[in-house]
């Protein structure tokens, strides 16, 4: 296997190219680029992902296709979020199958997984209906020599994070807090981690100057008015999805005369509800799908941001924005809370509405847009992400990278 002396980046999804852009930025022209394009049997969401990587590189960096790479090259250091996985369908993947969805769902239907585990502590299930035909392997290791974790947002279960197959695959752990860096010393105690908070939410643009680019971006938005930015996630429930737009559609409605209400549904929401576009625009919505979006500059824009779960709760607070939490359901809400996802603990340090609450939903926005609560917001940020000294700085991070590999 040819080894090349580059640091490397796996990419899985367009949006990662803003997560690395301030990485990348340093060492651009020593940095190749792997775009994951891989096939992969059950996830659609990711069925045109390289083509709009590579669409979005428009020659600005040197990149090479995973599937071209894998077993032929290995570079000196791999950055990687995690989400690249290589499904193959095997003989005893295939056998596994078979044997969950015949006999493993018939244990299951009539309730005889209970007996089997209290007998032979096993429950003979198998994966019943959610068995796969494909076994994944992780490739980090194919690729890297030096395998460092890139993280992608604190959106995290604090009982399940670190993944536990994550284990002897990085060396190294970039974390954006205490919180998550602690919870892989605990589970993995041997590796190094280093804090590095969201560095592409640093050094960002004065506020003005960031509504004058989405000003400029955004066709139609009023420049009289102030801006509320509604960040939506996917939400998958048991076998379904939650739509928690739709949802809140009617309330949020009500308030497209008084401001501007720009809304970015999460791309995978896209793939599984390709009409949701029209229907926000018709509505007067103004709908952001731009694929290499500065996600940072459309934070900075906004003077009130509206989330419900995931990454952008956590993106608010750290940006230092006033955020206002939309629940969905409340056995979903309940699950992340018995789960002990991170923004279920934002929950207890800004407004949260019910569906029913939606006349208290607007006053709310109502008072928050107009008013501010510095030390409050500044307090937050502090409390999940500590103080400034607390992290790297991830352009002194790149060099050293860069140093070591006499690049």
């Amino acid at each position: 296997m040819k080894v090349i002396n580059k640091i490397a980046i796996l990419i899985s999804w367009p949006r990662e190219l803003d997560m690395f852009s301030v990485f990348t930025e340093n060492i651009l022209g020593d940095v190749i680029i792997i775009v994951d394009d891989l096939t992969y049997y059950t996830q659609d969401e990711k069925r045109d992902n390289a083509k709009y990587i590579i669409e979005l590189l428009d020659n600005r960096a040197d990149y090479v296709l995973l599937s071209e790479v894998l077993r032929k090259e290995k570079y000196s250091v791999l950055l990687s979020t995690a989400q690249t996985l290589q499904e193959k369908i095997t003989f005893h993947s295939y056998l596994k199958y078979l044997y969950s969805i015949s006999i493993g769902s018939f244990i299951h239907y009539f309730g005889l997984s209970k007996f089997f585990l209290r007998v032979i502590k096993h429950s003979l299930v198998g994966d019943g209906k959610h068995a796969r035909k494909f076994k994944r392997y992780r490739i980090e290791k194919v690729i890297g020599k030096k395998v460092i974790k890139y993280p992608k947002g604190l959106d995290i279960s604090k009982l399940t994070y670190p993944d536990k197959q994550w284990k002897n695959i990085f060396d190294l752990y970039f974390c954006h807090s205490k919180i998550d860096k602690d919870l892989i010393s605990d589970k993995f105690p041997n590796v190094k981690c280093i804090n590095i908070g969201y560095p592409k939410y640093d050094n960002i643009l004065p506020i003005n100057s960031a509504k004058k680019i989405i000003y400029s971006e955004i066709s139609n938005i009023n420049t009289s008015k102030l801006t509320l930015l509604w960040m939506p996630t996917i939400i998958r429930f048991g076998d379904g999805f939650i739509d928690n737009i739709r949802m809140w559609l009617p309330v949020i409605e009500r308030l497209l005369g008084e401001f501007n209400i720009i809304i970015r549904p999460h791309p995978k929401v896209l793939v599984i509800d390709p009409k949701i576009v029209n229907n926000l625009a018709e509505l007067g919505f103004l709908v952001d799908i731009k694929k290499d979006r500065n996600l940072g500059v459309l934070y900075q824009s906004a003077d009130l941001v509206l989330a419900d779960y995931g990454g952008s709760v956590l993106s608010s607070v750290y940006m230092k924005k006033k955020l206002i939490l939309l629940n969905a359901t409340s056995k979903y809400t309940q699950m992340r809370k018995k789960r002990m996802y991170i923004d279920a603990d934002v929950r207890n340090n800004v407004s949260t509405f019910n569906i029913d609450n939606g006349n208290a939903l607007i006053e709310q926005i109502m008072s928050d847009v107009r008013n501010s609560d510095e030390l409050k917001i500044n307090s937050l940020k502090e409390r999940y992400f500590g103080k400034k000294y607390d992290r790297e700085n991830i352009r002194e991070l790149s060099y050293k990278l860069a140093k070591e590999l006499h690049i």
